[in-house]
């Protein structure tokens, strides 16, 4: 084998002169401004505010520029408080193209409707345990169980309660299976 040396230097990003980079007209480092060091006096609210501002002045498409700011708006999370990057975003008019063109927006939405659909389908599969063991037994039984089930996540093993609930010979065998390790 051939003996390889990577050499590096480490740039802390809160080191580097921000405002040299809004200046500088180097787009690509501007979504890592609002983490640089601002200039002396200025609050830091104001300084992201700025950064805002000077990115939504790159010449770039609807879409590239939701996803340009939503960048900003991930990166500055690393120093600045969320409701505080939100409250900019807005006052400057832009929060809404970034939930509405940007790929970041699309991406937390998609995971949001599949965490929901998941959501939705073990609420349905705890319903139909406790309506078995109701119909089954009786409504008393059902609420009595109905905390334990609501609380169990894992989808087979509230398809293999279903059936126990189903085809139990009576309350005991299902609480039995209900107690039992999955």
């Amino acid at each position: 084998g051939h003996l390889v040396i990577v050499q590096y230097k480490v740039i802390r990003l809160n080191e580097l002169d921000g405002q040299g980079i809004l200046e500088g007209g180097q787009a690509g480092l501007l979504p890592f401004a609002p983490l640089m060091k601002r200039p002396a006096g200025m609050a830091s609210e104001d300084w992201l505010r700025e950064c805002v501002r000077k990115s939504d002045s790159v010449s770039l498409d609807q879409a590239a520029k939701a996803n340009y700011l939503s960048s900003l708006a991930v990166l500055s999370g690393l120093a600045y408080e969320p409701a505080t990057i939100t409250k900019i975003l807005s006052q400057e008019g832009f929060m809404d193209a970034i939930m509405r063109d940007s790929s970041f927006a699309q991406y937390l939405e998609e995971r949001g409707i599949e965490r929901g659909i998941e959501r939705g389908v073990r609420e349905r599969a705890v319903e139909d345990i406790l309506d078995v063991l109701e119909i089954r037994f009786n409504p008393a039984v059902a609420s009595q169980f109905a905390g334990h089930i609501a609380a169990i996540e894992d989808m087979q093993r509230l398809k293999q309660l279903h059936r126990s609930a189903v085809q139990a010979d009576d309350l005991a065998a299902f609480q039995h299976m209900l107690d039992a390790e999955a």
